[in-house]
């Protein structure tokens, strides 16, 4: 799956001058009597919009052609200023031929000087045109609003080009009114807007999104232009992923439109179109027969309020990021951990890194790597530009000195990766961009960087510490208590003890203690037992070294990772490191990891070669904690599933054997009020995996949309394991 930035034209004459025009579809993006006019009329009118997302604690829209935008920006401008409106409005959005920032913001009337800031120009790339100006026909459509509408569109628009992403397939989650999720006068409940942009091939994407969707907004060029977008075998499954009473509005009545709608279970009817189109669609979810929900598959959250309230065991980065993503979703929060603070074990080094990875094939691993290192690039750039988290996140160069020049180039060109998000860099230019005598090619990744880990988990916590609900704090931390066991009441509820005695209480508990969530779990009774974490502790020892300490010493420019990794922290220090060690459970800081670790930094070229830095391991501070990685090198996110007991009982007594080779088949540890999560297995990458894999265990905890594709989800199941032993087997026993 690849993207095409789109190519945006301008019709010179006619009814339709200066109208946003794709040369490639040969259509206009929008009526020309005005896009957001539009957008009340058909999309939101066409739903029932804003009445039905009044009340509610999540709505969910889906849009099949993001388009210019402005059916979001709409939107979102109704919903802020709707008194009533949802806690958390979602709309995710599918776009194949995505614009370009600057081409973004020309269309919504931003100039350069007020519509952000520009994207980082690749380096040896030609420099595009950056000095723009808004497009004629966003001027005339501007002058046509009202003036409230047209400062909504004006600001609205200059948050969107500021949080636009580089143009890489997959999902892309961008949260908007963060701020407002703290307590405004008079609110309560946290507050949100969601744009989950899909950029890719609708046909592509629209069947490995995971939601329920309320509202869909089935826009895009016409059909006879783009047959594609309104295929009639993709729009009649639209079912799959319809919430009950969803509703559908478009703006075209063509018949293969209306008979998919049909066949997909919406009721279906013509009503007053919009502008110089006599009708419109709008249709209702009425199925007449609805599937049982998968196992494995998407669940809707508790529907008492009472039940909404999670425990989370562990307070390093996955824990704090796990906390904050339910909080934000409006859920009771209990944080336990066994040290006074949080981020005191494997996320209390003084620096770490994140970045994508590149494949030759882009699999699963390169492609989960690139959704991570992004959702963390987005949160921690937030925060280091606001003065609140130290770090560095303007690139980090990975090197490499396997991959040819021409291999690269023809990785690029086939993955359509753009350049302001990954580059390849010969050893001139790594050299120049890290400041080393580095001696190999590599990547230059710009969503990376390094940041402080305790820092940010800190902060992750401070962010939702104000939010409450009917007065009580959502957030709640029981700290210097360590956990000993955890079980479950005949009532459903979890709970966590510390010598006998209860820690706390809920329906949904949380393990994202590393290593201790496997003892944990293995204490369960049989009832209740889960199929083992397949964790393993790695021992990794850093190394701390002042730039003054040798003459050789060099400060790097940007974090640099190849053979380890060396960055430079705030006071005039270099962090290097880390040696990788099995079975290794020695918690001293050893002179030897030392000199391992100065050899790395050497062969990057931040330190003169060994044996000139011989006499400085005795000088040197560092730090030893322990990573627990899976055999796969992902994370583990998700309800945890019956071990192979359970399954082998429940295939005896049942009238029909269970299908167990997929994932979302596989029976878990939850019911309708709660069950029992994991967040853990980040290895050496907790900084890169905790911001994505937090937004992807709320989906799974709440019922919000996925924040990745369905592959990407199943990838990370703890249930993955289970199913490749149970499929090497034949049977679960």
């Amino acid at each position: 799956m690849s993207v095409l930035p789109a190519a945006l034209g301008e019709i010179s004459e006619g009814y339709a001058a200066g109208v946003p025009y794709s040369p490639l579809y040969d259509d206009l993006y929008h009526a020309a009597v005005g896009a957001w006019a539009q957008a009340r009329h058909v999309f939101m009118a066409g739903n029932g919009l804003p009445e039905r997302w009044q009340g509610r604690t999540r709505f969910v829209i889906l849009e099949t052609g993001f388009g210019l935008g402005n059916n979001f920006l709409a939107t979102w401008a109704a919903w802020r200023a709707d008194p009533q409106r949802c806690d958390h409005l979602v709309f995710m959005s599918i776009e194949k031929h995505p614009l370009r920032r600057e081409d973004l913001a020309r269309v919504h009337g931003l100039s350069r000087q007020d519509g952000g800031e520009a994207a980082t120009e690749p380096l040896g790339q030609p420099a595009r045109d950056l000095t723009h100006e808004p497009t004629r026909e966003a001027v005339v459509d501007l002058n046509k609003m009202s003036e409230a509408d047209r400062a909504a569109r004006l600001e609205l628009a200059k948050q969107l080009v500021d949080a636009w992403p580089a143009l890489t397939p997959g999902m892309h989650s961008l949260h908007f009114d963060l701020d407002e999720a703290r307590n405004g006068p008079g609110q309560e409940h946290p507050q949100r807007i969601s744009l989950m942009l899909g950029l890719g091939d609708v046909a592509d994407l629209l069947p490995r999104l995971i939601a329920s969707v309320d509202a869909f907004y089935l826009d895009g060029f016409a059909p006879a232009k783009n047959p594609q977008m309104w295929d009639e075998g993709m729009l009649s499954r639209l079912n799959r992923l319809a919430a009950p009473g969803s509703t559908v509005a478009t703006w075209s009545c063509a018949r293969p439109v209306r008979d998919a709608l049909t066949t997909a279970g919406f009721e279906v009817e013509r009503i007053q179109g919009f502008a110089y189109k006599p009708h419109m669609l709008r249709a209702v979810y009425k199925p007449r027969f609805t599937p049982p929900l998968q196992a494995g598959g998407w669940q809707p959250e508790p529907k008492q309020e009472a039940d909404r309230h999670a425990i989370i065991i562990g307070a390093g980065l996955a824990g704090c990021a796990a906390a904050r993503a339910l909080c934000l979703e409006g859920w009771r929060v209990t944080l336990i951990d066994q040290h006074e603070a949080p981020a005191m074990e494997g996320s209390g080094n003084p620096g770490g890194m994140f970045h994508s990875v590149l494949h030759a094939q882009d699999g699963i691993h390169a492609r989960a790597h690139r959704a991570a290192a992004m959702a963390t690039w987005r949160l921690a750039s937030r925060w280091i530009k606001e003065g609140l988290l130290a770090g560095q996140v303007d690139g980090l160069l990975r090197l490499d000195g396997k991959t040819t020049p021409k291999q690269a180039q023809d990785w690029l060109t086939r993955q359509a990766l753009p350049p302001d998000h990954v580059q390849w860099l010969d050893q001139a230019q790594a050299q120049a961009v890290s400041g080393l005598p580095v001696d190999s090619a590599g990547w230059l990744f710009y969503q990376g960087g390094w940041v402080h880990p305790a820092g940010m988990a800190r902060l992750m916590l401070q962010s939702v510490e104000g939010l409450t609900r009917h007065g009580q704090p959502l957030l709640q931390g029981v700290w210097g208590q360590a956990v000993g066991s955890i079980q479950q009441t005949e009532q459903g509820d979890w709970q966590v003890c510390h010598h006998g005695k209860v820690l706390a209480s809920a329906p949904t508990l949380v393990v994202c203690s590393a290593m201790q969530s496997a003892a944990l779990l293995d204490g369960l009774p049989a009832e209740q037992a889960v199929h083992p974490l397949p964790l393993s502790a790695v021992r990794g020892q850093i190394s701390q070294m002042p730039l003054n300490a040798h003459a050789g010493f060099k400060r790097t420019l940007l974090p640099v990772a190849g053979s380890g990794y060396v960055l430079a922290l705030p006071g005039g220090s270099l962090l290097c490191g880390a040696t990788t060690q099995h079975h290794d459970a020695d918690p001293s800081v050893r002179e030897a990891d030392h000199r391992h670790n100065l050899r790395q930094a050497a062969r990057l070229g931040a330190v003169p070669a060994w044996p000139e830095t011989a006499a400085l391991p005795a000088q040197l501070q560092g730090r030893t904690a322990w990573r627990a990685t899976t055999p796969d090198r992902l994370p583990l996110v998700g309800a945890l599933p019956w071990n192979q007991a359970r399954l082998a009982s429940a295939q005896t007594s049942a009238q029909s054997a269970r299908r167990l080779d997929q994932v979302r088949l596989i029976p878990r540890q939850r019911g309708e009020r709660g069950g029992l999560y994991a967040l853990t297995g980040l290895g050496s990458r907790g900084i890169t995996w905790s911001c994505l894999a937090a937004e992807l265990l709320a989906h799974w905890v709440t019922g919000a949309p996925c924040p990745v594709e369905a592959d990407l989800r199943d990838a990370l199941d703890p249930a993955r394991f289970l199913v490749r032993q149970v499929t090497r087997g034949g049977h679960a026993q």
